[in-house]
């Protein structure tokens, strides 16, 4: 099982696209990626596991090399993986040209430059002085790992469910300085015309299209986000780099650093959750009253188990879509996992409160061995706002005997013992 296990990771990761940035690719440091960085990679393997290990099998040789040849063209492209927007910086002339989720086109202009004239765009001018987010990911989360005045300071409206997950917004939001823009699922349209907004940034739900039709009757610009549909949990994440374009080259270049940490650390992850003698079963899930609600196999929380070492017992389930399973159908599965990740909306973090949700669970085998865990409340804010640190939660949970402190120091989830 574990040589079977090891080569599908292995095929998974050479179908993956490689990384957006000249951070990891460019072997030779020389600011670029070509040619070049093959031959010194074939000329020189004694470089660092993060510059050369670019399949992350926990090893630089000619693999590596062959890889890099085939794909570094790839390793070019400003945007990989997220499949839900697309992003062509030209900051060197003054602009970055977006498409978001639903193929609005946009060039973000810098101060004083001149417009780029693409066929079928809206030109922002920096600095935008209104924004309005009808959801947390990616503006309000880019601002807080940003931290700067002029990104919060732009921000006019967002639900107030959302400003309590941000200290610096709950803030502004009790002086004033941010209104309420509605709900989820409901729009304060007079609120959001006080802003005077340059722009409003909309969510997948199917509720957000409503308001889009309103907005655009009203001549109010708006621009979709996706960011929950994308596959895999890197493509999520890449959705800061959209939310930092629109303020401006400065905060973009912040932002790159942030993300490409996050794929080091990522595939730091996967090389050390790959020195695993075995690949324990785990179920990720969510509990509903009647039933169990699962991913399917292709969506990125159970990507993150099968790629740091673990194997979803729900492999055969495809697609990204949430699937409500029937609990006796769920426990034929589930009671005999290894490992067990629930995410909750509510706080569980004793036995007796997961108990008193389902006593059924006292008789999973994960309960026994102590690897059940459940899900913060905030998980679904905490995992944009720091990738970094989710991901490192579950390939712990997943292999805690593979890190120091094994799963004792868990950042989003809560060990039930």
């Amino acid at each position: 099982m574990k040589k079977i296990m090891a080569l599908l990771t292995l095929a998974m990761i050479a179908l993956m696209p490689s990384v957006c940035a000249q951070a990891i690719g460019d072997v030779n440091g020389d600011d670029s990626i070509s040619i070049a960085d093959v031959v010194y990679l074939f000329k020189h393997r004694n470089v660092g596991l993060d510059v050369g290990d670019l399949n992350c099998d926990n090893s630089v040789n000619v693999v590596d090399v062959v890889y890099l040849f085939k794909n570094y063209d790839t390793f070019r492209d400003p945007v990989v993986f997220a499949e839900n927007f697309e992003m062509d910086p030209h900051w060197n002339e003054g602009y970055c040209y977006i498409v978001d989720s639903q193929d609005n086109k946009f060039v973000i202009l810098e101060e004083g430059e001149n417009d780029p004239e693409i066929e079928g765009t809206t030109v922002l001018n920096l600095p935008l002085t209104s924004l309005v987010t009808m959801t947390n990911a990616p503006i309000v989360a880019t601002a807080d790992i940003l931290n700067i005045d002029s990104c919060y300071d732009s921000i006019k409206g967002m639900p107030q469910t959302y400003t309590k997950y941000s200290d610096e917004l709950l803030q502004r939001y009790n002086e004033g300085l941010i209104i309420n823009s509605g709900t989820i699922s409901e729009m304060d349209y007079d609120a959001v015309v006080s802003t005077d907004p340059d722009i409003v940034f909309l969510s997948y739900l199917t509720s957000q299209d409503t308001m889009e039709d309103k907005l655009n009757e009203m001549g109010i610009l708006s621009a979709r986000c996706h960011v929950y549909l994308e596959p895999t949990f890197i493509g999520r994440t890449e959705w800061i780099k959209y939310a930092a374009a629109f303020w401006g080259d400065e905060n973009s270049e912040i932002i790159e650093e942030y993300f490409q940490e996050t794929w080091q650390k990522r595939n730091e992850l996967v090389r050390t959750t790959s020195t695993a003698d075995d690949y324990p079963e785990v179920i990720s899930f969510s509990l509903g009253s009647t039933y169990m609600s699962i991913y399917g196999a292709q969506q990125y929380y159970n990507r993150m188990v099968n790629e740091f070492g673990g194997e979803f017992i729900f492999n055969d389930i495809p697609g990204t879509a949430s699937t409500r399973i029937d609990k006796e159908i769920f426990y034929e599965r589930a009671q005999d996992s290894d490992v067990c990740i629930m995410r909750s909306f509510v706080e569980v973090t004793t036995v007796e409160e997961l108990l008193a949700l389902n006593p059924d669970f006292e008789d999973f085998e994960s309960f026994k061995n102590g690897k059940f865990y459940v899900s913060c409340s905030d998980y679904y804010i905490q995992e944009t706002k720091d990738p970094i640190g989710f991901m490192e939660d579950y390939a712990r949970m997943i292999h805690p005997e593979l890190f120091s402190g094994g799963d004792s120091n868990l950042k989003y989830h809560y060990k039930i013992q």
